[in-house]
This record gives structure tokens, sequence and C-alpha cells, in this order.
């Protein structure tokens, strides 16, 4: 039955049709502002809409199923809107906000930052959607999921936020009972990884396995962005993957439903400790979906998922579409996915590259689909990142693999000692590597930030790649005729 359902929802074309209106309904309703969907009765309409799309199996239906798509973002958009408008309306205004903090503080010196959402707003307490960012005095004692009341003045949000306060009153705080017991693990994990590995070594390897950021200093930080490497300490699909592969090859010996069923429960126990971040959520999804189609048998196009798992992250947060860590995690995944085999096709035909050669050729196609966006939110892009990217990414499955073990192996005397000798040795590297292609601001090309021509970029990576393969099919036609 599984396979059967998944066979025809694999070849529809309608879910892509359904996918793809989506996606353009949420750019036309943020860009217009489109707030008068909010009605139930257009959820009707849509099911009615997708339904007779997908009864009707004929090309022409396909603009139904991609004008139903459009009508859902738009009534998703709507609300989110609405609940925008409300905030705005306590700009520049003192007042006191309820909420649930998202995803993990980061403290430094200027204080700490937190993320703020399930806001309960104004008088009578109503409940509006969107995240608030704020930056509290230095509080070491709050975790992600503390429930806050919190005043102060609210300005203006920015990217994603609906708003901003800097250093409200604390009114209080309060953790529920046992709490975030998944959040609990972790911590309970890294303080075995802390107890052998120093620093600044294991707060590195914390974020490669864990995605805890918040321990990393700010040389690094900037170092990191400098040569393209930030996506490294981002949990993401390349984590994910690794971990994902390493459950395969462990439970896939005993059964091809092991195999599955304890990759899935790994999923789902590392997006909740990593924090269902845009990047992890679009990975969580993606990786889900892939080894169920795996499971099955079947095989699902590259293009097909990004479309599918783009439009079902935009229904949970519209936001995203302007998320530098959405856009980044799926220009990447394209990259890989899409234009990585194409390059291989280009230089290898039907052969398989070498596995430097494939890293190199993974590595420039994901960099090459992310370096509009780079160049947009940053204005920067480094001439080194492909070598700095090199030496790294091939060690990585290691770092976290000796990260993991050391955090396992703990109470083990001397053999928990070993393994954590030989993951600082290799974080080392890392952070040697960083900072060394950190410094090197000659090989920095530097632009304005928020210059919407640097787009025009995949215009001429589609340009190329088509000429390419013109090119080699007129050569290879020639020689037939000939």
């Amino acid at each position: 039955m599984l396979k059967i359902l998944w066979s025809n929802l694999h070849q529809s074309y309608f879910i892509v049709a359904f996918a793809v209106g989506i996606i353009a309904g949420m750019i036309l309703a943020l860009v217009f502002r489109i707030n008068y969907f909010s009605s139930p009765v257009w959820i009707a309409f849509v099911l009615l809409l997708f339904f007779v799309a997908f009864w009707k199996p004929k090309v022409a239906f396909l603009v139904i199923a991609l004008i139903a798509g459009m009508f859902l973002a738009f009534f998703r958009v709507s609300d989110e809107l609405i609940s925008e408008n409300y905030v705005r309306q306590f700009y520049d205004q003192e007042v006191t906000i309820e909420g649930v903090i998202n995803g993990d503080p980061e403290t430094d010196e200027g204080g700490t930052k937190i993320r703020v959402g399930g806001l309960k707003f104004g008088e009578g307490k109503r409940e509006v959607g969107g995240t608030l960012y704020m930056m509290v005095r230095k509080n070491e004692e709050l975790m992600r999921s503390d429930e806050v009341v919190l005043s102060g003045r609210l300005m203006s949000g920015f990217g994603t936020y609906v708003g901003y306060m800097f250093q409200p009153k604390i009114i209080k705080w309060r953790r529920s009972e046992p709490g975030d017991w998944i959040l609990n693990v972790r911590n309970w994990f890294a303080s075995r990884v802390r107890r052998l590995v120093p620093e600044p070594e294991v707060n590195l390897g914390l974020s490669y396995l864990l995605g805890m950021r918040t321990g990393l200093d700010d040389e690094l930080n900037e170092n990191l962005r400098t040569v393209g490497l930030v996506h490294i300490v981002v949990a993401s699909g390349a984590h994910l993957s690794i971990l994902v592969g390493i459950m395969r090859k462990i439970f896939g010996k005993i059964s091809r439903f092991a195999g599955l069923l304890f990759s899935l429960v790994l999923i789902m126990v590392f997006m909740a400790m990593v924090g269902f971040t845009p990047s992890i959520l679009r990975a969580g999804i993606m990786t889900i979906l892939t080894l169920l189609a795996w499971y099955v048998g079947r095989k699902i196009a590259p293009w097909r998922l990004i479309l599918l798992v783009a439009a079902g992250t935009l229904l949970i947060s519209p936001n995203y579409v302007i998320n530098l860590g959405w856009l980044l995690s799926f220009a990447s995944f394209t990259g890989i996915m899409i234009l990585g085999p194409e390059f291989k096709k280009i230089f290898y035909g039907k052969k398989e590259p070498r596995f430097m050669a494939g890293i190199v050729i993974t590595t420039v196609a994901a960099t090459l689909m992310t370096l509009p966006i780079v160049l947009y939110y940053y204005g920067q892009i480094s001439l080194i990142s492909l070598v700095a990217n090199l030496l790294i990414l091939p060690t990585l499955p290691y770092a976290m693999g000796l990260v993991f073990l050391a955090g396992v192996l703990a109470d083990i005397p001397g053999i928990g000692i070993a393994v954590a000798w030989c993951a600082t040795k290799l974080l080392d590297f890392h952070i040697l590597v960083v900072d060394f292609f950190g410094q090197m601001q000659e090989f920095l090309v530097k632009i304005e930030p928020y210059q919407a021509w640097v787009f025009g970029i995949y215009g001429l990576i589609v340009l190329t790649c088509g000429l390419i393969v013109l090119n080699k099919y007129a050569r290879k036609y020639g020689r037939i005729k000939a």
C-alpha cells in the first residue's frame, strides 16, 4: 500500500504544480502584503480546486493546481501579516510581553540575545504570530523553551523578526518541570564531552555535532564567515546525512526496516536537540522523504524534492523566504543535487569521479549556488574558500564521530582520554585552517551589500551550463554525421 501511494505521489505533476503555486503565492503575498484571505472559507476553496485538479489528470488542470497553491499561500500569509500589523501599533511604546524562548540564548560580554515566540501581546494578552529579537542583560540561566514575561520599549523589527527590544526588564521567567528533556539530554552529553576536550576545540566540536554555536568566540565566527565555512557550524543537511549514513550502515545490516526506523528516530531526536531552525527543518524533511523513497525502492527527482520541501516549510513560516539560513540551505542543496551531477556529466561523462574530484565538484556547485545570496547579504566572498572547504570537509565526519565517542566513552579510563585527544588534535587542525585563511584579507572580494544585480549570477550559471551542454551535443552530432 505504501509503495502504491508513494508511486502515485511521486509520478504526479499536480502536487508539484501545487507546490510551485504555494512558493509563488508566498512571494506575491509578502511583496504586495496581501492580507485579505484570512477566512477559513478559502481553505475549502483550495481543497475543492486541488481535488478537481487531481481528479482530472489533464495538462490544463495543472493551472488549477497552481492557483490552488497560490490561494493556500495567500491564506497562510494573511494570518502572518495580520499579526504583524497588530504588533506594529505598539512600536516605540513601553509594553509587557509573554512568550517562549526559541533556540539557544547567545551570551557574550554585551549581554544575552534571545528570540521569543508564542507571543501574548497587549491588553487581553492577545496571541500573535512572529518572533521578537531581544538583547537582555547578561543571564546565563536562561534556556530554550523557558517561558518569560518582559517589559520594555518595542522597536521595529528587521529581517524575519516582527520587533526588537533592547535590554527589557525580565519580570519573571519559568521553566516547566521536568522541562525540555531533549535539551537536558543534549546539555548532559555536552558536559561529558567538555570533561575531556578543552576549549576552544570543544566549542567547535559541539557546534558540529549538536549545533551548539553559543561557545564559539567572535574571532572564530568572523574567520568562518570570511573563508566561507560558516555552514559547517550550522547544523544542516551535511551533518544529518553523516549521522543517518552511519545509522543506516549499522542497523541496515539487521533489516531494511530497522535501518529506516532507527534513522527516522535519529532524525527526530537530532532536530529536537538542535532546535527547529529553518536549515535543520529543511534538512530533516528532505532526509525523511529521501529515506522513505529508499525504503520503498523509489527515487524522487531532486528538483521535485526541493519544490515540495520549500512549499512545506514556507507553510510553516512564510518569513522563511527571507531567512538567510533557509535560503543558503536550499541554495546549497540545489547546487549539490542538481548542479553537481551536471558538472560531473560535463567533465566525466558516465564515469564516476574520484573521491577528491567529487568533493571539488560538489563544493564548487554548492559555492556557486550560494554565491549571489552571500554577496547580497554579506557583500564579500573569499577566493580561497574552496581550498579551505577541501581541507576541512573530508575530515568533518571523523571530527563528529570522535566528539560523539568522547562523550560516550567519557567514563572509561584511558580509552575516553585517547579518543578525546584524537578529537582535540583534529579540531585543532580545523581551527588552524580557519584562522590561517581567515587572515588572508587580500583574497576577499568586497562589494556593497543588498545589491539586487548579484542574482543575475544565476542567469550566467544557467547560460554557461546550457552552452557547454549544447556544444557537447553539437560535437557528438557532428561525429555521428561524419
